[in-house]
């Protein structure tokens, strides 16, 4: 069995450390290139959102280089999530590829049906195990994205964090035991402390919504955290990989009390469960705008149903609160440089209003 999944930022090497530790040999698709968009989108449905054509397009370049087995995940409620992995599994059948496909609910025992299919001669011990590396690693992963995110528009010399980044990637993705875990993020820690930063800046404060799988992959979202960054703002993204994970996946106590949350901030402007992250995009814009925040971005594919229904009330959401919101929307024709030129007309507003607040309160 050689295993292979589709990409969303860092999740690739979540999933390889899960799987080699479940005994599968892993087919790390291709990085996301333009290649992988074209031969999502030649194959796919014309008006299906975005992400599933770069998900076929990632199994595509993943069949060619010998992968026999194509991980997915399924999805419950309005969006076209729950239908990517039948669609993609057909259209790659009508191809001529020859494969096996793994579609993991999101339900605990099919979690559990699904993985122990995956780890043959695995004790649940060794199971468990596999799944607390991996925890780690995703653990780490958030940790370096979030620090990494308030460093950026303070370095004085711009390259130096991403440089870090970079390196540290590399050793969370070379790491072979849960134990070395420790010592990595000690090294990391140590380098990105050691970054000279001005420390009489005060950066604008956006906080990033929308669409999981947008907000995640930078290749999608041409790398909008490091482009903010680089324009002076230090960005919080509401949802990680590790909150899709315990919301999907494990469903646990704290994540329930959280929903249940941001479900009664939302109420006012949207009462019932829309699909995919609608209801967050306005809990979470809502929730910003209590704590301060300078500014919100929408991230979405084009045709997402969700975050349409979403965008539709932030209009009103914006108002209400006084909080400037501006929406982005991809498909497979987005450029860089329009979306930069609304970046940095964005930073220009959300700098001219606080300078006018701070000669008000003067």
């Amino acid at each position: 069995m050689i295993v292979a999944f589709p990409h969303m930022g860092n999740m690739y090497i979540i999933l390889q450390t899960l799987f080699n530790e479940l005994g599968q040999t892993v087919c790390v698709p291709p990085p996301i290139s333009k290649r992988t968009l074209e031969l999502g989108a030649i194959h796919s449905p014309e008006t299906v959102c975005l992400p599933f054509k770069i998900m076929l397009g990632n199994f595509i370049e993943a069949l060619e280089q010998g992968a026999d087995t194509l991980v997915s995940c399924g999805g419950v409620g309005p969006c076209r999530l729950g239908y990517y992995a039948e669609v993609q599994k057909e259209i790659l059948e009508r191809l001529g590829y020859r494969f096996e496909m793994i579609v993991i609910e999101p339900h605990l025992g099919d979690v559990v049906h699904n993985i122990r299919r995956l780890s043959t001669g695995k004790s649940w011990l060794q199971v468990y195990r596999a799944f607390q590396f991996a925890r780690g690693k995703m653990e780490l992963l958030d940790d370096l994205e979030r620090k990494v995110a308030w460093l950026r528009p303070r370095e004085c010399h711009r390259g130096t964090v991403d440089a870090i980044k970079k390196e540290g990637l590399v050793r969370i993705a070379a790491a072979k035991q849960e134990n070395d875990l420790t010592q990595i993020w000690q090294d990391i820690a140590a380098s990105l402390n050691s970054i000279k930063i001005n420390q009489e800046i005060r950066p604008l404060q956006i906080g990033i919504v929308g669409e999981i799988y947008v907000m995640l992959e930078p290749f999608i979202n041409q790398d909008l955290e490091r482009q903010l960054g680089t324009l002076g703002a230090e960005v919080h993204k509401t949802m990680y990989f590790s909150d899709y994970v315990r919301g999907h996946l494990s469903y646990s106590r704290e994540y329930r009390k959280r929903y249940r949350m941001l479900d009664q901030l939302a109420k006012p402007y949207l009462g019932h469960y829309v699909g995919g992250h609608g209801l967050k995009s306005i809990a979470y814009t809502l929730q910003k705008a209590q704590q301060g925040f300078d500014g919100m971005i929408q991230v979405y594919p084009f045709t997402c149903m969700p975050e349409v229904v979403a965008k539709n009330i932030l209009h009103q959401v914006s108002k209400d609160v006084d909080l400037p919101v501006l929406t982005l929307a991809y498909d497979e024709q987005s450029g860089d440089a329009g979306v930069i030129t609304r970046l940095e007309a964005f930073i220009d507003l959300l700098q001219y209003r606080r300078n006018k607040q701070t000669q008000v309160i003067g």
